[in-house]
C-alpha cells in the first residue's frame, strides 16, 4: 500500500473526519449562520454600530479599516496567484502563509464582528467561528492537498496557517505571478466591495436603531 493510499484512507474514514469534511462542504452557511447571529444580537443589543464613513484617530474607525483593507489586500493578492487543483501554489503571499484567502476573509469578518454591535461579544462569535468553521476546514484542505500533490507539501507545511509571516515578504515579492485574471476568476476582486458594503451597512444599521 503506498503512502497516498494509506493517507487517503485515514481520510475517508473515522467520524472525526466526516465531521471536518461535513462542516468543509457546509462552510459558506456556517458562516452566514454565525454572520446572521452577530447581526440578530446587534440589533436587539444596546451598543451603537460604529461609525466608518467620518474619518477620525479613533481605534475604534482605524482598527476596523486595517483590518478591512488588510484582508481585502491579501485576498486580491492570494486570488490573482493562485492556481487552482493545478498546485500548492507557493508564489507571492502563498510564500507566507497557508490559507490566505481564508487570512482575508476573516480580517474582512472580524472587522464586521466588532463594529455592528458590542466589540467583545462580536470578538467571542468571531472566535467561535474560526474554531468551528474555518480551522476544520483548513485542515480537510491541507489533506486533500497533501495528497493530492505529496511531493510539494514539505514547504508548504512549514508555513503559518493564517498569520502571514512578513519576514517572508520579500520572497513572496519575488515570486510573485500575480494577474488580474487570476484575482478575476478566482472571485477576489469582489472582496474590494466589501470596503463600501460594510460602512454602508453599518450605517443603515445605525440610522434603524436611531429611529426605533
Amino acid at each position: 500500500m503506498t503512502a497516498g493510499v494509506a493517507a487517503s484512507q485515514r481520510r475517508d474514514h473515522g467520524a472525526p473526519g466526516k465531521v471536518i469534511r461535513w462542516i468543509r462542504r457546509r462552510r459558506p452557511f456556517l458562516t452566514a449562520i454565525f454572520v446572521a447571529a452577530v447581526l440578530v444580537l446587534a440589533w436587539f443589543g444596546p451598543a451603537m454600530p460604529s461609525d466608518l464613513i467620518h474619518p477620525r484617530l479613533d481605534p475604534a474607525f482605524l482598527l476596523p479599516w486595517v483590518l478591512m483593507i488588510a484582508g481585502v489586500g491579501i485576498r486580491v493578492w492570494g486570488s490573482g496567484n493562485l492556481r487552482k487543483n493545478q498546485e500548492i501554489t507557493s508564489t507571492g503571499i502563498y510564500r507566507m502563509v497557508r490559507h490566505p484567502l481564508y487570512s482575508g476573509s476573516l480580517a474582512m469578518f472580524l472587522a464586521l464582528f466588532i463594529t455592528v454591535g458590542d466589540p467583545l461579544l462580536g470578538a467571542v462569535l468571531f472566535t467561535a467561528m474560526v474554531v468551528l468553521v474555518y480551522y476544520p476546514t483548513m485542515l480537510d484542505e491541507e489533506a486533500y492537498l497533501q495528497n493530492k500533490f505529496p511531493h510539494q507539501t514539505a514547504a508548504y507545511a512549514r508555513l503559518p496557517r493564517l498569520i502571514p509571516s512578513l519576514r517572508r515578504l520579500p520572497e513572496a515579492l519575488r515570486t510573485d505571478r500575480f494577474t488580474l485574471q487570476a484575482a478575476y476568476g478566482n472571485l477576489g476582486l469582489r472582496s474590494v466591495g466589501f470596503l463600501v458594503a460594510l460602512p454602508s451597512l453599518l450605517e443603515l444599521l445605525r440610522w434603524l436603531k436611531g429611529s426605533r
